[in-house]
């Protein structure tokens, strides 16, 4: 077996294939044989009883059974039916008649021995017997006629030349059906390897292009069995990795730019405090600008470091203790109440517990609720909450509706909002969640935006 598992595919196929059909050809002939062979010798025996019947129905009171005839056929036939009648008492006599048949007087005796013996034991009146000798095999009828079986008793023979010949002849032309049968099965099982295996080969000069990022080109196999499963699969995937292509250049982009202005800030202003010049007036001033950006790349950075946790984590997901969610999230509430805009926050939580990392759910909350706090007028309402199967995480804030074309990227990083400002935040809460199996959406209200966060029990 490991032999053929190293075997090109195609050919594995067509040698199971072949194993299987020469199997079921070799019991199919055993099994033709068999039957074959016993419907002959049933049917012999058939026509022996048939015309041993025949025969008494006309030899009575007219017939001499002394002598060895078959009315019905040449006495050369080998389909011909013979009869004699044998004497119980008379040895001599029934050696000679039996020597006619069998020359050999040591095979005669040992015939008539046996005969008696049968004869004694037969049940019936008439029982169906064969016997070897040297000169054939004879397939013969036994009639007890005489008085407790010490009379008379007749016997109706056949060789069986007449049932080898037509066995051999048949069995002869069944195998060459067979043969001929097993001839197009081979070959049909060899076009079959190759049919099954070409669209794989197809896939596989695919899969070598993708993994040389050569995967623009779509997968699209027209079959619906396993292998077009399979290529929806890898078309699935060939899609996935396209969109993680872009939106890995898509960020690095965005990246590049987001961190260039700063850079070029805090470069500019640290030659000119090195030159004596205060762009901003005095040293302390100039140096709050330094200070600025240098934050705004710091938590440029340190988004970009968690989207990387985040990916790894994804990858070798560990099992977490479920979270209380109500102790958390009144936590995080607290640290935004005294917020430079004066929002102000409604809270309904229920005491329930999620699944998931305790540090990872803060940075959920944060995020949602600093987007929040960035667009909302007056107002954010937090409401937690589960049925039978899902639990639900609601942060409504009351800024301006999302755009009806931007609610489905508003997850995407670096994502442009309506202050024109570029983040990680939601991009990280989305793969959070996704992490436990979660999903969240932005939803237009009347008056407002709500964040929704569904997670299953």
């Amino acid at each position: 077996m490991k032999k053929l598992k190293n075997r090109p595919l195609a050919t594995q196929i067509w040698i199971i294939f072949t194993l299987v059909i020469i199997i079921v050809f070799v019991l199919l002939s055993v099994y033709f044989s068999l039957t074959i062979r016993s419907f002959f010798t049933n049917e012999i025996y058939i026509t022996i009883e048939a015309s041993q019947e025949k025969l008494i129905q006309k030899s009575t009171g007219r017939y001499d059974l002394n002598e060895e005839e078959n009315t019905a056929t040449v006495s050369n036939d080998i389909r011909a039916v013979k009869h004699m009648r044998l004497n119980y008492n008379k040895s001599e006599t029934n050696i000679v008649k039996i020597q006619k048949i069998i020359p050999d007087n040591i095979e005669a005796e040992y015939f008539l021995k046996k005969l008696k013996k049968q004869v004694k034991s037969q049940t019936n009146t008439t029982q169906r017997y064969a016997q070897s000798t040297s000169s054939g095999r004879i397939l013969y009828v036994m009639r007890a006629t005489g008085i407790n079986k010490k009379g008379n008793f007749e016997i109706s023979y056949m060789w069986d030349t007449y049932r080898n010949s037509l066995y051999t002849s048949l069995i002869g032309r069944l195998f060459s059906v067979m043969i001929i049968a097993l001839i197009i099965c081979l070959i049909g099982a060899k076009y079959m390897a190759q049919k099954l295996v070409l669209p794989l080969r197809e896939l596989q000069g695919r899969v070598k292009k993708i993994g040389i990022r050569q995967w623009h080109e779509s997968i699209d196999i027209d079959r619906n069995d396993e292998i077009g499963e399979l290529s929806k699969s890898i078309e699935e995937m060939r899609k996935e990795l396209v969109k993680q292509d872009e939106y890995e250049q898509t960020m690095l982009q965005k990246t590049s730019h987001d961190l260039k202005t700063p850079l070029m800030v805090i470069r500019s202003y640290a030659h000119a405090v090195e030159d004596g010049i205060y762009p901003k007036g005095d040293l302390k001033s100039t140096m709050k600008v330094i200070d600025y950006e240098t934050q705004k790349m710091q938590k440029r950075v340190n988004g970009l470091l968690y989207l990387t946790k985040i990916k790894y984590m994804s990858k070798y997901k560990n099992e977490f203790k479920k979270t209380n969610i109500k102790d958390l999230a009144e936590g995080i509430i607290e640290s935004f109440f005294y917020n430079k805009k004066g929002i102000k926050f409604e809270i309904e939580i229920e005491d329930i517990r999620v699944i998931g990392d305790e540090e990872q759910w803060t940075v959920v909350f944060e995020n949602i609720i600093e987007n929040g706090l960035r667009y909302a007028k007056t107002l954010i309402r937090i409401n937690i909450y589960e049925d039978d199967k899902q639990q639900y995480i609601s942060i409504y804030n009351d800024g301006e509706k999302i755009p009806d074309d931007r609610l489905e990227n508003i997850f995407w990083a670096f994502n442009k909002g309506n202050e024109g400002n570029f983040g990680l935040g939601l991009d990280i809460v989305k793969r959070i969640v996704s992490m436990y199996n979660g999903s969240i959406k932005a939803q237009n209200e009347d008056s407002g935006v709500s964040f929704i966060v569904i997670i299953m029990k």
